[in-house]
């Protein structure tokens, strides 16, 4: 009798524990080679009111998953299955190009990271100059 009472949790396990292997080899999607090859018009000319119109954005539309500081510790991040990229950890967005960035914001990452696209056109309908606005604010603010 006893087994047949744990009979179903032995069933379970092996797709607990591919979820949890799915979750921590997640990579997130790499973009076509014309993004990659994209130059951030912004690049080495952040200026203070550019950052602050893009922060802006950024407490809109990133900062609930993202958080405040980059860490992936937002209010929402807590729900995810898939946590959101540490930008401030040392190093990280180092091996990352603009282009890359801005694929991601513009057409979402993947379907398992559960974060939707922000292009022209979406629900959140950011225009392509408020994209490469919110990549400088994450390279600017959470790069080390």
């Amino acid at each position: 009798m006893k087994i047949v009472r744990l009979l179903p949790a032995f069933i379970a396990l092996p797709f607990v524990f591919a979820s949890m292997a799915n979750a921590s080899e997640h990579q997130i999607p790499v973009a076509p080679d014309e993004y990659l090859k994209m130059e951030n018009p912004y690049a080495g000319e952040a200026d203070e009111d550019l950052l602050k119109q893009a922060g802006k954005l950024y407490k809109r539309k990133c900062k609930k998953c993202h958080g405040s500081k980059g860490d992936g510790k937002g209010s929402s991040a807590a729900d995810l299955e898939i946590k959101p990229p540490d930008f401030s950890k040392p190093g990280y967005l180092a091996g990352i190009k603009d282009g890359q960035l801005y694929y991601i914001i513009l057409k979402g990452g993947s379907e398992e990271a559960e974060m939707e696209a922000y292009g022209p056109g979406t629900d959140a309908n950011l225009s392509e100059d408020d994209i490469w606005k919110l990549v400088t604010y994450i390279r600017e603010k959470f790069a080390k």
